[in-house]
């Protein structure tokens, strides 16, 4: 039985109504309220869908993501975790989007203005060692989206690496 606080005090009113007997009023009570409850309690603290691991050759990538656009904003910052597993260096040489009319490879830089810099020689990812682009640090920026990017909406990115190639990732807008 429920506390009072849960059930309102229906659950003690339908036993002193039957008797102690089920009902299909009292039955249904008990038999949907705490699991509709828990699934409620679950879908909050989970968050957005996860993000879709990517295998590609010795890479792992892995919490792609993309920062949900301000009202009618067109540009949109991209995020993912990429994990070198393999025995050689890799380097992430650039990206495109064909929701984007560009996409840059970014780092902070303080002198800089937006406190970031372009950067053309790419990301390198040491053998065994793991890059993570996010917010702060290294980081996709997506100039000229098609269509600003509302919480929930997908963009999919080619990140083009040198040994690995050509790596589509789907970021999913967020507000993190």
């Amino acid at each position: 039985m429920l506390p009072d606080v849960l059930d309102g005090g229906n659950q003690r009113a339908a036993e002193q109504r039957t008797g102690g007997r089920m009902t299909p009023d009292n039955i249904i009570g008990r038999r949907w309220l705490m699991p509709a409850v828990l699934l409620a309690w679950r879908l909050i603290v989970a968050g957005p869908a996860a993000a879709q691991d990517v295998q590609a050759g010795s890479l792992l990538l892995t919490g792609a993501w993309a920062k949900a656009a301000d009202n009618d904003q067109r540009l949109s910052f991209g995020f993912v975790t990429i994990r070198n597993r393999g025995h050689e260096a890799e380097r992430l040489l650039g990206a495109t989007s064909a929701g984007a009319a560009a996409v840059e490879l970014r780092e902070p830089d303080a002198s800089a203005a937006g406190g970031a810099r372009a950067v053309t020689e790419g990301f390198v990812i040491p053998a065994g060692d793991v890059v993570a682009l996010e917010p702060g640090g290294r980081h996709l920026l997506l100039r000229d989206l098609q269509v600003p990017l509302a919480l929930g909406d997908e963009i999919r990115v080619t990140l083009r690496f040198e040994r690995a190639g050509a790596v589509v990732v789907s970021l999913r807008a967020h507000w993190h």
